[in-house]
Protein backbone atom coordinates (compact mmCIF):
# COMPACT_ATOMS: atom_id res chain seq x y z
CA UNK A 1 0.00 0.00 0.00
CA UNK A 2 1.02 3.47 -0.93
CA UNK A 3 2.17 6.24 1.78
CA UNK A 4 -0.10 8.37 0.66
CA UNK A 5 -2.83 6.06 1.33
CA UNK A 6 -1.56 5.31 4.60
CA UNK A 7 -0.99 8.66 5.73
CA UNK A 8 -4.42 9.82 6.40
CA UNK A 9 -4.99 6.76 7.68
CA UNK A 10 -1.83 7.45 10.57
CA UNK A 11 -3.48 11.13 11.34
CA UNK A 12 -6.75 9.71 11.72
CA UNK A 13 -5.41 6.69 14.48
CA UNK A 14 -3.91 9.84 15.92
CA UNK A 15 -6.80 12.38 16.05
CA UNK A 16 -9.48 9.50 17.40
CA UNK A 17 -6.42 8.59 20.09
CA UNK A 18 -6.04 12.06 21.19
CA UNK A 19 -10.18 12.11 21.33
CA UNK A 20 -10.73 8.76 23.27
CA UNK A 21 -7.27 9.78 25.56
CA UNK A 22 -8.54 10.89 28.96
CA UNK A 23 -5.55 10.41 30.99
CA UNK A 24 -2.98 12.90 30.68
CA UNK A 25 0.22 11.89 28.68
CA UNK A 26 2.80 12.09 31.57
CA UNK A 27 0.86 9.17 33.20
CA UNK A 28 1.26 7.12 30.03
CA UNK A 29 4.80 7.81 29.91
CA UNK A 30 5.56 6.96 33.89
CA UNK A 31 3.20 3.81 33.06
CA UNK A 32 6.19 2.45 30.37
CA UNK A 33 8.76 3.06 32.46
CA UNK A 34 6.98 1.04 34.92
CA UNK A 35 6.06 -1.43 32.07
CA UNK A 36 10.04 -1.04 30.89
CA UNK A 37 11.70 -1.73 34.55
CA UNK A 38 9.21 -5.30 34.86
CA UNK A 39 10.21 -5.99 31.61
CA UNK A 40 14.12 -5.70 32.13
CA UNK A 41 14.27 -7.34 35.23
CA UNK A 42 11.53 -10.52 34.51
CA UNK A 43 13.26 -11.30 31.32
CA UNK A 44 16.56 -11.01 32.54
CA UNK A 45 15.94 -13.27 35.49
CA UNK A 46 13.90 -15.93 33.28
CA UNK A 47 17.52 -16.01 30.44
CA UNK A 48 19.55 -16.12 33.74
CA UNK A 49 17.57 -19.15 35.14
CA UNK A 50 17.02 -20.28 31.71
CA UNK A 51 13.82 -20.68 32.01
CA UNK A 52 11.58 -22.48 29.29
CA UNK A 53 8.89 -20.29 29.36
CA UNK A 54 11.40 -17.18 28.61
CA UNK A 55 9.76 -16.42 25.03
CA UNK A 56 6.45 -17.07 26.15
CA UNK A 57 6.47 -14.29 29.25
CA UNK A 58 8.51 -12.28 26.76
CA UNK A 59 5.32 -12.09 24.06
CA UNK A 60 2.97 -11.88 27.05
CA UNK A 61 5.14 -8.53 28.68
CA UNK A 62 5.00 -6.95 24.84
CA UNK A 63 1.25 -8.16 24.47
CA UNK A 64 0.88 -6.04 27.63
CA UNK A 65 2.78 -2.72 26.51
CA UNK A 66 1.20 -3.28 23.71
CA UNK A 67 -2.72 -2.83 24.77
CA UNK A 68 -1.60 -0.46 27.91
CA UNK A 69 -0.97 2.27 24.80
CA UNK A 70 -3.78 1.26 22.65
CA UNK A 71 -6.44 1.23 25.18
CA UNK A 72 -8.07 4.54 24.12
CA UNK A 73 -8.58 3.00 20.72
CA UNK A 74 -9.37 -0.29 22.19
CA UNK A 75 -11.74 1.60 24.74
CA UNK A 76 -13.50 4.04 22.72
CA UNK A 77 -15.05 5.21 25.71
CA UNK A 78 -17.20 2.27 25.85
CA UNK A 79 -17.74 1.04 29.66
CA UNK A 80 -18.01 -2.84 28.02
CA UNK A 81 -14.64 -2.44 26.17
CA UNK A 82 -13.16 -0.94 29.35
CA UNK A 83 -14.07 -3.63 31.83
CA UNK A 84 -12.67 -6.32 28.90
CA UNK A 85 -9.72 -4.24 28.61
CA UNK A 86 -8.74 -4.18 32.13
CA UNK A 87 -9.85 -7.83 32.35
CA UNK A 88 -7.76 -9.30 29.95
CA UNK A 89 -4.82 -7.61 30.63
CA UNK A 90 -4.82 -8.22 34.85
CA UNK A 91 -5.40 -11.99 33.61
CA UNK A 92 -2.35 -11.69 31.84
CA UNK A 93 -0.29 -10.33 34.43
CA UNK A 94 -1.47 -12.51 37.07
CA UNK A 95 -1.35 -15.29 34.43
CA UNK A 96 2.58 -14.24 34.31
CA UNK A 97 2.72 -14.15 37.80
CA UNK A 98 2.38 -17.94 38.14
CA UNK A 99 4.92 -19.13 35.78
CA UNK A 100 7.84 -17.95 38.17
CA UNK A 101 8.48 -18.31 41.94
CA UNK A 102 9.93 -16.28 44.63
CA UNK A 103 9.95 -12.94 42.51
CA UNK A 104 7.32 -10.31 43.85
CA UNK A 105 7.64 -7.30 41.36
CA UNK A 106 5.73 -8.65 38.66
CA UNK A 107 2.57 -6.35 40.83
CA UNK A 108 3.88 -3.45 39.62
CA UNK A 109 2.00 -3.50 36.70
CA UNK A 110 -1.07 -3.68 38.30
CA UNK A 111 -0.38 0.46 38.78
CA UNK A 112 -0.82 1.61 35.38
CA UNK A 113 -4.30 -0.96 35.17
CA UNK A 114 -5.42 0.99 38.56
CA UNK A 115 -4.70 4.77 37.08
CA UNK A 116 -6.21 3.39 33.83
CA UNK A 117 -9.73 2.47 35.40
CA UNK A 118 -9.58 5.81 37.23
CA UNK A 119 -9.51 7.86 34.53
CA UNK A 120 -12.22 5.05 32.47
CA UNK A 121 -14.55 4.82 34.94
CA UNK A 122 -16.92 7.19 37.57
CA UNK A 123 -15.22 7.01 40.98
CA UNK A 124 -17.66 4.32 42.22
CA UNK A 125 -17.06 1.69 39.59
CA UNK A 126 -13.41 2.54 39.08
CA UNK A 127 -12.91 1.90 42.89
CA UNK A 128 -14.18 -1.08 42.42
CA UNK A 129 -11.74 -1.67 39.63
CA UNK A 130 -9.05 -1.22 42.82
CA UNK A 131 -10.61 -3.56 44.80
CA UNK A 132 -10.82 -5.84 42.39
CA UNK A 133 -6.58 -5.55 41.37
CA UNK A 134 -6.20 -5.38 45.12
CA UNK A 135 -7.39 -8.78 45.52
CA UNK A 136 -5.99 -10.13 42.39
CA UNK A 137 -2.60 -9.10 43.38
CA UNK A 138 -3.06 -10.41 47.08
CA UNK A 139 -3.95 -13.77 45.96
CA UNK A 140 -0.45 -13.79 43.76
CA UNK A 141 1.52 -12.78 46.16
CA UNK A 142 0.52 -15.39 48.43
CA UNK A 143 0.84 -17.86 45.47
CA UNK A 144 4.19 -16.58 45.40
CA UNK A 145 5.36 -16.40 48.91
CA UNK A 146 2.85 -18.77 50.87
CA UNK A 147 0.76 -16.94 53.89
CA UNK A 148 2.15 -15.24 55.91
CA UNK A 149 5.32 -14.18 53.99
CA UNK A 150 3.58 -12.66 50.95
CA UNK A 151 1.54 -10.22 52.79
CA UNK A 152 4.25 -7.47 53.33
CA UNK A 153 4.70 -7.59 49.65
CA UNK A 154 1.23 -7.64 49.48
CA UNK A 155 0.78 -4.59 51.46
CA UNK A 156 3.04 -2.69 49.80
CA UNK A 157 2.12 -2.84 46.37
CA UNK A 158 -1.09 -2.03 47.55
CA UNK A 159 -0.01 1.35 48.87
CA UNK A 160 1.14 1.70 45.57
CA UNK A 161 -2.11 1.20 44.24
CA UNK A 162 -3.77 3.71 46.75
CA UNK A 163 -1.42 6.27 46.32
CA UNK A 164 -1.69 5.95 42.41
CA UNK A 165 -5.69 6.15 42.72
CA UNK A 166 -5.09 9.25 44.82
CA UNK A 167 -2.66 10.95 42.80
CA UNK A 168 -5.91 10.03 39.76
CA UNK A 169 -8.54 11.30 41.49
CA UNK A 170 -6.55 14.87 42.03
CA UNK A 171 -5.38 14.87 38.03
CA UNK A 172 -8.63 14.50 37.30
CA UNK A 173 -9.91 17.34 39.72
CA UNK A 174 -7.27 19.51 37.97
CA UNK A 175 -8.41 18.41 34.34
CA UNK A 176 -12.03 19.32 35.42
CA UNK A 177 -11.18 22.76 36.55
CA UNK A 178 -9.04 23.29 33.91
CA UNK A 179 -12.19 22.14 31.40
CA UNK A 180 -13.91 24.00 33.44
CA UNK A 181 -12.06 27.57 33.95
CA UNK A 182 -11.77 26.98 29.46
CA UNK A 183 -15.41 27.08 29.77
CA UNK A 184 -15.85 29.95 31.71
CA UNK A 185 -13.31 31.83 30.11
CA UNK A 186 -15.14 31.01 26.69
CA UNK A 187 -17.61 32.43 28.19
CA UNK A 188 -16.82 35.87 29.64
CA UNK A 189 -15.38 35.73 25.94
CA UNK A 190 -18.61 35.50 24.11
CA UNK A 191 -20.10 38.42 27.12
CA UNK A 192 -17.34 40.70 26.32
CA UNK A 193 -18.00 40.49 22.29
CA UNK A 194 -22.16 41.29 23.53
CA UNK A 195 -20.99 43.89 25.96
CA UNK A 196 -19.00 45.15 23.05
CA UNK A 197 -21.88 44.71 20.78
CA UNK A 198 -24.45 46.56 23.42
CA UNK A 199 -22.18 49.37 24.02
CA UNK A 200 -21.59 50.38 20.07
CA UNK A 201 -25.56 49.79 19.51
CA UNK A 202 -25.98 52.29 23.04
CA UNK A 203 -23.48 54.31 21.31
CA UNK A 204 -25.75 54.08 17.89
CA UNK A 205 -28.70 55.20 19.82
CA UNK A 206 -27.41 57.59 21.70
CA UNK A 207 -26.20 59.52 18.39
CA UNK A 208 -29.66 58.98 16.98
CA UNK A 209 -31.13 60.30 19.39
CA UNK A 210 -28.87 63.61 19.55
CA UNK A 211 -29.94 63.88 15.82
CA UNK A 212 -33.58 63.73 16.01
CA UNK A 213 -32.85 66.16 18.96
CA UNK A 214 -31.14 68.38 16.83
CA UNK A 215 -33.26 67.99 13.90
CA UNK A 216 -36.17 69.26 16.09
CA UNK A 217 -34.40 72.21 17.25
CA UNK A 218 -33.75 72.97 13.89
CA UNK A 219 -37.39 72.67 12.61
CA UNK A 220 -38.59 74.32 16.09
CA UNK A 221 -36.48 76.96 15.44
CA UNK A 222 -34.27 77.57 12.25
CA UNK A 223 -37.22 76.35 10.00
CA UNK A 224 -40.15 77.96 11.89
CA UNK A 225 -38.09 81.29 11.41
CA UNK A 226 -37.19 81.00 7.95
CA UNK A 227 -40.72 80.46 7.06
CA UNK A 228 -41.63 83.45 8.84
CA UNK A 229 -38.85 85.51 6.84
CA UNK A 230 -39.95 83.72 4.18
CA UNK A 231 -43.79 85.03 4.76
CA UNK A 232 -42.48 88.80 5.63
CA UNK A 233 -40.43 89.20 2.21
CA UNK A 234 -43.56 88.34 0.21
CA UNK A 235 -45.80 90.41 2.30
CA UNK A 236 -42.92 93.03 1.63
CA UNK A 237 -42.82 92.98 -2.03
CA UNK A 238 -46.67 93.42 -2.04
CA UNK A 239 -46.60 96.71 -0.15
CA UNK A 240 -43.89 97.87 -1.99
CA UNK A 241 -45.48 97.00 -5.48
CA UNK A 242 -48.33 99.20 -3.74
CA UNK A 243 -45.93 101.53 -3.10
CA UNK A 244 -46.48 101.13 0.31
CA UNK A 245 -43.45 101.76 1.50
CA UNK A 246 -43.74 102.63 5.34
CA UNK A 247 -45.05 99.36 6.06
CA UNK A 248 -42.12 97.83 3.64
CA UNK A 249 -39.76 99.76 6.19
CA UNK A 250 -41.18 97.77 9.33
CA UNK A 251 -41.26 94.59 7.50
CA UNK A 252 -37.36 95.05 6.55
CA UNK A 253 -36.97 95.92 10.26
CA UNK A 254 -38.30 92.55 11.67
CA UNK A 255 -36.76 90.60 8.89
CA UNK A 256 -34.17 92.06 10.01
CA UNK A 257 -34.30 91.04 13.74
CA UNK A 258 -35.91 87.74 12.73
CA UNK A 259 -32.60 87.04 10.70
CA UNK A 260 -30.25 87.86 13.31
CA UNK A 261 -32.13 85.12 15.92
CA UNK A 262 -31.73 82.72 12.97
CA UNK A 263 -28.74 83.48 13.06
CA UNK A 264 -27.86 83.27 17.00
CA UNK A 265 -29.61 79.92 17.05
CA UNK A 266 -27.61 78.42 13.81
CA UNK A 267 -24.64 78.85 15.51
CA UNK A 268 -25.58 78.08 19.05
CA UNK A 269 -26.85 74.69 16.96
CA UNK A 270 -23.57 74.64 15.41
CA UNK A 271 -21.64 74.84 18.77
CA UNK A 272 -23.98 71.81 20.21
CA UNK A 273 -22.88 69.68 17.19
CA UNK A 274 -19.02 69.76 18.56
CA UNK A 275 -18.55 71.51 21.63
CA UNK A 276 -14.18 72.18 20.56
CA UNK A 277 -13.76 73.99 24.23
CA UNK A 278 -14.51 70.98 26.07
CA UNK A 279 -11.87 69.40 24.80
CA UNK A 280 -9.45 72.14 24.52
CA UNK A 281 -10.53 73.96 27.38
CA UNK A 282 -12.12 71.68 30.05
CA UNK A 283 -14.92 70.79 31.19
CA UNK A 284 -15.41 74.17 33.49
CA UNK A 285 -14.81 77.03 30.71
CA UNK A 286 -17.01 74.91 28.29
CA UNK A 287 -19.97 75.03 30.94
CA UNK A 288 -19.47 78.64 31.19
CA UNK A 289 -19.33 79.64 28.02
CA UNK A 290 -22.52 77.43 27.88
CA UNK A 291 -23.95 79.54 30.39
CA UNK A 292 -23.16 83.15 28.72
CA UNK A 293 -24.68 81.82 25.46
CA UNK A 294 -27.95 80.67 27.62
CA UNK A 295 -28.16 84.38 29.51
CA UNK A 296 -27.18 86.03 26.13
CA UNK A 297 -30.28 84.47 24.01
CA UNK A 298 -33.05 84.29 26.71
CA UNK A 299 -32.10 86.90 29.02
CA UNK A 300 -32.14 84.43 32.10
CA UNK A 301 -30.04 85.30 34.95
CA UNK A 302 -27.17 83.00 35.26
CA UNK A 303 -25.09 81.49 38.32
CA UNK A 304 -22.02 79.53 37.96
CA UNK A 305 -20.19 77.72 40.77
CA UNK A 306 -17.28 76.02 38.09
CA UNK A 307 -14.16 76.36 39.87
CA UNK A 308 -11.09 74.52 37.97
CA UNK A 309 -10.63 70.91 38.27
CA UNK A 310 -8.32 68.12 37.61
CA UNK A 311 -9.61 67.25 34.04
CA UNK A 312 -10.95 63.63 34.54
CA UNK A 313 -11.04 61.62 31.17
CA UNK A 314 -12.49 63.40 27.73
CA UNK A 315 -15.44 61.02 27.58
CA UNK A 316 -16.75 61.94 31.13
CA UNK A 317 -16.30 65.63 29.76
CA UNK A 318 -17.92 65.60 27.23
CA UNK A 319 -21.09 62.86 28.43
CA UNK A 320 -21.20 65.57 31.63
CA UNK A 321 -21.10 68.48 29.42
CA UNK A 322 -23.90 67.47 26.59
CA UNK A 323 -26.28 66.51 30.47
CA UNK A 324 -25.87 70.18 31.40
CA UNK A 325 -27.06 71.38 28.03
CA UNK A 326 -29.62 69.26 27.89
CA UNK A 327 -30.52 70.14 31.25
CA UNK A 328 -30.50 73.84 30.10
CA UNK A 329 -32.53 73.33 27.09
CA UNK A 330 -35.37 72.17 28.84
CA UNK A 331 -34.83 74.75 31.12
CA UNK A 332 -35.28 77.04 28.17
CA UNK A 333 -38.04 75.60 26.74
CA UNK A 334 -40.29 74.56 29.76
CA UNK A 335 -39.48 76.28 32.66
CA UNK A 336 -40.16 79.72 32.22
CA UNK A 337 -37.37 80.28 34.65
CA UNK A 338 -35.88 83.32 35.71
CA UNK A 339 -32.81 81.95 37.42
CA UNK A 340 -30.40 79.05 36.90
CA UNK A 341 -27.68 77.78 37.82
CA UNK A 342 -24.81 74.70 37.23
CA UNK A 343 -22.12 74.10 39.93
CA UNK A 344 -19.17 71.52 39.81
CA UNK A 345 -17.82 69.91 42.35
CA UNK A 346 -14.76 67.20 42.31
CA UNK A 347 -14.30 64.91 45.24
CA UNK A 348 -11.50 62.22 44.87
CA UNK A 349 -12.77 59.98 42.21
CA UNK A 350 -16.32 61.51 41.62
CA UNK A 351 -17.39 64.56 39.64
CA UNK A 352 -20.53 65.65 40.79
CA UNK A 353 -22.86 68.40 38.45
CA UNK A 354 -25.80 70.15 39.89
CA UNK A 355 -28.18 72.00 37.23
CA UNK A 356 -30.95 73.96 38.91
CA UNK A 357 -33.49 76.59 38.18
CA UNK A 358 -36.65 78.55 39.61
CA UNK A 359 -39.21 77.80 36.82
CA UNK A 360 -42.74 76.35 37.28
CA UNK A 361 -41.34 72.84 37.85
CA UNK A 362 -43.67 69.50 37.14
CA UNK A 363 -43.96 66.06 38.80
CA UNK A 364 -41.43 63.65 38.00
CA UNK A 365 -43.28 60.53 38.34
CA UNK A 366 -45.11 61.86 35.03
CA UNK A 367 -42.19 62.77 33.58
CA UNK A 368 -40.24 59.28 34.36
CA UNK A 369 -43.15 57.26 33.18
CA UNK A 370 -43.68 58.96 29.75
CA UNK A 371 -39.79 59.50 29.15
CA UNK A 372 -39.96 63.20 28.26
CA UNK A 373 -37.89 66.06 28.33
CA UNK A 374 -34.87 64.15 27.39
CA UNK A 375 -34.62 62.71 30.38
CA UNK A 376 -34.30 59.30 29.47
CA UNK A 377 -31.12 60.37 27.22
CA UNK A 378 -29.48 61.72 30.68
CA UNK A 379 -29.85 59.02 32.38
CA UNK A 380 -28.42 56.81 29.15
CA UNK A 381 -25.62 59.04 29.33
CA UNK A 382 -25.10 58.87 33.29
CA UNK A 383 -25.35 55.30 32.96
CA UNK A 384 -23.04 54.81 30.03
CA UNK A 385 -20.47 56.89 32.39
CA UNK A 386 -21.10 55.00 35.63
CA UNK A 387 -22.55 57.08 37.43
CA UNK A 388 -26.22 57.65 38.41
CA UNK A 389 -28.42 61.42 38.16
CA UNK A 390 -31.43 62.31 40.20
CA UNK A 391 -34.12 64.53 39.58
CA UNK A 392 -35.54 66.74 42.08
CA UNK A 393 -38.79 68.96 41.12
CA UNK A 394 -42.41 70.16 41.96
CA UNK A 395 -45.42 72.04 41.00
CA UNK A 396 -44.08 75.58 41.19
CA UNK A 397 -40.98 74.47 43.03
CA UNK A 398 -38.48 74.85 40.54
CA UNK A 399 -35.96 71.67 39.23
CA UNK A 400 -32.80 70.59 40.55
CA UNK A 401 -30.97 67.61 38.49
CA UNK A 402 -27.80 65.68 39.80
CA UNK A 403 -25.03 63.88 38.61
CA UNK A 404 -22.51 61.70 40.36
CA UNK A 405 -20.21 60.39 37.71
CA UNK A 406 -16.80 58.57 38.95
CA UNK A 407 -13.60 59.14 37.34
CA UNK A 408 -10.12 56.64 37.21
Amino acid sequence: MSTSRWFPRLQNARQQLAAYRQEPLLFLVVSYLLWASVALRWIGEYIEQNHPLTGLVSAMLALFGILLGLEPLLTRGIPWRAHLYLLFQTGLVFVATLFYFQLDFFAILFLPLCGQAMFLFPRRTAIGWVIVLSVVMFVGQIIQFGWPGGLPFFLLYFAGLVFVAAFSILMLQAQAARQHSEVLLGELRDAHQQLQQYAGQAEELAVARERNRLARELHDSVAQTLYGLTLQSEAASRKLAAGDTGTVEAYLREFRESARQTLQETRLLIYELRPPLVEQEGLPVALLTRLEAVEQRSGLSVEADLPEIERPPLEVEVGLYRIAQEALNNTLKHAGARQVGVSLTQEEGLLRLVVRDDGCGFEPGAVNSGGGMGLQNMRERAAQLGGKLELTSAPGAGTTLEVEVPYA
